[in-house]
C-alpha cells in the first residue's frame, strides 16, 4: 500500500473532494473546503495521506489536522470538525493511514476518527465517544411517538410560549448569543480566533447554500438560535446558543422539532454532534436519536529530549491560544 503525505498545496482539491464524496464513511467535514475553513487562522493547518487510483484519482486520503504547538506542529482535531478518518472508494485497513501520520508527526494532541486502528504496536491511547443520530426516513408522526415523554411535553409548552421562528442569514446574533451565555461557563474560556474560525465557516457554508440558520424570538427579541448544515443524507446540529428565556422556554426543542417536521420522510439523518456531556446526551436521545460510535485517538512518540523541551515550554508559559 503506497501511501504519500502532500502538504495542503500539493493537493488535488476535485481528485480529494471526489475520494470522498464516494466514500461509505463520507461527511462534510473531510471536504477540503471545509478542512481549509476550520484551519483558516495562523497556527492551524492541515495534510493529507493518500493512495493514488486511476486516472489521476484519489483511491483513498486521510486528513491530518495540524496545530503549531511548541515550535512544531502536531495532530490536532479543529473546531467544528467533530469527526475525521479514512476517506477511500473501497474499503481500506486504516492501520497503515495512522502508521505513516506516526512517522510525519511524532504528538498526536487529539484526533477524533470514525475508523480504530488494531494495531498495538502503534501505542495509541484510544477513547470510544459517541454521537447522537436520528433517522428521519420515517413520517413525522412515527418519528414524534418515539419522542420520550418531557419531550413532548415541552413541545406543547412552545406552543403556549407564542414563539416566533425565523429564518436568517445572519450568524452575528447566533455569535452574540453565544459569547453572553454559554462562553463563560466553558473552562479556559473561549479563544478570539474561534469566532473568526466560526465566521469563516459560515461563510463558506452560506457560500454553498448549505445553511439552515434559525432564530426564535420573544416580542421581537432574538432568545435562541440554531444553525444546521445539510449536505447529502446528513443534516449536523452544528451550533446553537440561547439566553435563559429561551432556555427555560424550550426554544431550541422548537427549532430541533422544525428540521425533524421538514425533513421527515426523506433518506436523511439528523446528527446532534453531541458532546461528551451526559445531561446534553440524554437531552438528543429524548428525541429518539440513537448513540453512535466514533474514537478519540492520541499518541505520544516523543523522544526524552523532546519530553523535556515540551514541559519546560508549557511551564514558561509558552503557548498556542
Amino acid at each position: 500500500m503506497n501511501i504519500r503525505f502532500l502538504p495542503r498545496h500539493r493537493i488535488n482539491d476535485a481528485a480529494w473532494n471526489g475520494c470522498v464524496a464516494a466514500s461509505s464513511t463520507k461527511i462534510l467535514y473531510g471536504y477540503s473546503w471545509y478542512l481549509d475553513a476550520v484551519t483558516s487562522t495562523p497556527g492551524w493547518s492541515w495534510a493529507g495521506l493518500v493512495i493514488n487510483g486511476e486516472q489521476a484519482g484519489y483511491q483513498a486520503v486521510m486528513p491530518v489536522p495540524l496545530r503549531r504547538k511548541w515550535g512544531r506542529w502536531v495532530v490536532h482535531q479543529p473546531l467544528f470538525c467533530q469527526v475525521l478518518g479514512v476517506f477511500s472508494r473501497d474499503a481500506v485497513d486504516p492501520e497503515p493511514f495512522f502508521a505513516v501520520m506516526q512517522q510525519r508527526f511524532r504528538y498526536g494532541s487529539i484526533l477524533h476518527s470514525q475508523q480504530i486502528p488494531d494495531a498495538p504496536f502503534l501505542r495509541l491511547t484510544i477513547r470510544q465517544l459517541h454521537t447522537h443520530v436520528l433517522d428521519l426516513s420515517l413520517d413525522y408522526p412515527t418519528i414524534a411517538r418515539r419522542y420520550s415523554s418531557d419531550r413532548n411535553v415541552n413541545l406543547r409548552r412552545t406552543e403556549a410560549a407564542n414563539w416566533t421562528v425565523t429564518d436568517s442569514t445572519d450568524p452575528e446574533p447566533l455569535i452574540q448569543l453565544f459569547q453572553t451565555n454559554h462562553a463563560g461557563s466553558i473552562p479556559n474560556g473561549v479563544a478570539p480566533w474561534a469566532y473568526t474560525v466560526f465566521r469563516t465557516l459560515f461563510a463558506e457554508l452560506h457560500r454553498r447554500h448549505l445553511t439552515i440558520l434559525r432564530y426564535a424570538l420573544k416580542d421581537s427579541v432574538i432568545q435562541a438560535g440554531a444553525l444546521f448544515v445539510r449536505e447529502g443524507n446528513r443534516i449536523i446540529y452544528l451550533f446553537n446558543a440561547a439566553t435563559p428565556e429561551g432556555r427555560t422556554g424550550n426554544a431550541r426543542t422548537l427549532l430541533i422539532d422544525q428540521i425533524i417536521r421538514g425533513n421527515a420522510g426523506q433518506p436523511v439523518v439528523l446528527d446532534f454532534e453531541s458532546p461528551e456531556k451526559s445531561s446534553i446526551a440524554h437531552y438528543y436521545a429524548s428525541f429518539g436519536a440513537v448513540a453512535t460510535p466514533f474514537w478519540e485517538v492520541r499518541y505520544n512518540r516523543l523522544t526524552w529530549v523532546e519530553r523535556w523541551l515540551k514541559d519546560r515550554l508549557r511551564r514558561g508559559g509558552i503557548r498556542n491560544g
